[in-house]
């Protein structure tokens, strides 16, 4: 398997609101979920022939950690075959800017990162050990 796009994350203020105007231009919503330990829900949505996920980002506690940022465009998840040797390249390097460790996310494994010189673009990566939602 090759990497890939996974999903693309939006902050919104109305996750309910945006999931169902999106529902009526042909995505529909695959699950919402409440995610306490980071202060969020989150709604995935996709395409029936795509694989690519949108991630809807609603902050529901003044704890979150993106509750300062604003609305849009948060995240770009991209799929990797080996995590761990992506992350230890990455941090031997000083292109980038890792964001905290490999963690357990919402259906895999992941860690944030950004490119040295264009910090305001997040970038996730997505073990490609998935639970499938």
């Amino acid at each position: 398997m090759k990497n890939k796009i996974d999903h693309i994350a939006i902050k919104v203020s109305d996750l309910t609101e945006v999931s169902q105007a999106l529902e009526q231009v042909g995505l529909f919503c695959k699950s919402i979920e409440q995610h306490d330990e980071v202060g969020m829900k989150i709604a995935f949505l996709g395409l029936s022939e795509e694989k690519t996920t949108i991630e809807l980002l609603e902050v529901v506690d003044p704890s979150s950690p993106i509750v300062n940022e604003p609305t849009g465009l948060h995240h770009v998840g991209i799929r990797v075959e080996n995590i761990e040797k992506i992350y230890d390249k990455m941090k031997k390097g000083d292109r980038y800017k890792l964001e905290g460790e490999i963690r357990q996310g919402a259906h895999s494994r992941i860690f944030f990162f950004r490119i040295n010189g264009h910090e305001e673009i997040l970038f996730e990566c997505v073990s490609e050990q998935s639970i499938k939602c």
